[in-house]
């Protein structure tokens, strides 16, 4: 008996779990997938590329030395104002003092050789005329005609190659000079030094089209800054000389300056080669509109240029834009199934999706459809899939140009729930938080 009884409340145990599981399959079937919602609205709407970089004056000239030599003298310090032509570094003069000295007495030795050339050339230049005068009159023989017009010739040529070899040594005293001269590095434009990498003593290396000189000090011009950022390939395209920008500077919190965007790399700069770390990008200079004396060279900067702008435009959130592979004979504008024609799981349309393997693209190859972008809107309680076609987007929200009308109201998420979720779907909307302010 007492087993019997046993065996009864056991099934009936079993019974009232069945019927609780059953219970909750029904109300959730009543309730729907629960999703976040927001209403189509009317704003404008503001696209921008945003970089980061570094602050940098607009115009700087890097000092490097034309010659090989040891600094003797730094004759300025950091953040000090120069003009053109002043002093800044003076290099060691006694080994291209010397050589500038000899190359003086090579030039005095050259000249007076061609002095000495040339008086030989005009003497026999003279000899020349006179045979042949004589020889025209039968007054001297051919013989010494021709020996008088050889030496004259000879004579001439000989004068013409030491011209040449004075200009020669002419051209190396000049170099010399020249590389004396720049033993006295000196400003070439106004400005502030606004880097230094000199010390006397140090051997200060030329810099030649074959080698790269050290950069002594820089002089910059503080009255004009850029920032120089990197823009990411995909976006260079929406990038145009004279747009606006706002720079926003690490060292000034809650501070933002107008700029312009004035310089366009056209040469990609590639990082990070063969690694996954890969990237293709390219320069932009932005010139600040307004002047700020704390504003210091190799400062932290954002700049958010502005590409594109739209006036009450039909807007909704990013991320409520999704991808369905459509089936060729569904049509949006047929009333869907609960199943609606759509396969596939859709996915959000910022996430890149990874591509399907050769196994399942062979299976559905002779059912392939569309990709096609929309929203979910909430229809009679529904989830109802709407292709549309968008425009601009900035951080929040994108822009409709067609397939939705205001105050439709479309599912925003969660992200989980767009990425599974059907046309045709029961669906409950999640209701926002209410805050209050207490006094």
């Amino acid at each position: 008996m007492k087993r019997r009884n046993k065996k009864l409340l056991i099934i009936a145990g079993a019974v009232v779990v069945v019927a609780f599981i059953l219970a909750n399959i029904f109300r959730s079937g009543e309730s729907g997938t629960t999703v976040q919602a927001e209403n189509v609205k009317m704003q404008d709407i503001v696209e921008e590329v945003s970089a980061s970089g570094y602050v940098q004056p607009k115009t700087k000239v890097n000092i490097t030395s034309e010659v090989t030599a040891e600094i003797i003298e730094v004759a300025v310090v950091d953040g000090q104002f120069v003009r053109k032509g002043n002093l800044l570094i003076k290099l060691d003069t006694v080994q291209l003092q010397k050589d500038f000295e000899q190359m003086k007495y090579s030039l005095e030795e050259m000249e007076a050789r061609v002095e000495g050339s040339k008086a030989l050339y005009l003497q026999a230049e003279e000899e020349n005329t006179r045979q042949k005068a004589l020889f025209e009159r039968n007054l001297t023989s051919e013989t010494a005609y021709k020996d008088a017009e050889y030496s004259y010739l000879n004579s001439k040529h000989s004068y013409e190659a030491m011209q040449s070899q004075f200009k020669q040594t002419r051209a190396l005293f000049e170099k010399a000079e020249d590389n004396l001269s720049k033993t006295r590095i000196t400003a070439p434009m106004d400005g502030i030094v606004t880097y230094i990498d000199a010390e006397p003593g140090e051997i200060a290396q030329a810099q030649t089209a074959y080698t790269q000189g050290k950069t002594l000090m820089t002089i910059s011009d503080l009255n004009s800054f850029e920032v120089e950022v990197d823009v990411d390939e995909t976006e260079i395209v929406k990038v145009d000389l004279n747009q606006e920008a706002k720079i926003e500077v690490d060292a000034f919190p809650d501070t933002s300056f107008v700029g312009e965007v004035v310089e366009i790399g056209n040469t990609a700069i590639m990082t990070g080669l063969g690694t996954q770390d890969q990237a293709t990008n390219f320069k932009v200079k932005v010139l600040f509109k307004e002047t700020n004396n704390k504003i210091r060279p190799g400062m932290s900067a954002t700049v958010d240029i502005t590409t594109n702008k739209r006036t009450e435009a039909l807007v909704v959130p990013y991320g409520a834009i999704v991808m369905r592979n459509l089936n060729p004979e569904d049509s949006l504008e047929k009333p869907s199934d609960s199943s609606g024609g759509l396969v596939a799981e859709a996915h959000a349309a910022q996430v890149e999706e990874n591509p399907p393997s050769d196994t399942d693209s062979s299976s559905h190859e002779g059912n392939k459809g569309r990709e096609a972008k929309g929203v979910f809107v909430i229809q009679d309680g529904k989830a109802k899939f709407v292709e549309v076609e968008t425009g601009i987007a900035d951080q929040k929200n994108i822009e409709i140009v067609k397939g939705l009308e205001k105050d439709q109201k479309v599912i925003s998420g969660p992200f989980r729930t767009l990425r599974t979720i059907k046309d045709g779907d029961m669906i409950k909307v999640e209701e926002q938080p209410q805050f209050s302010v207490r006094d």
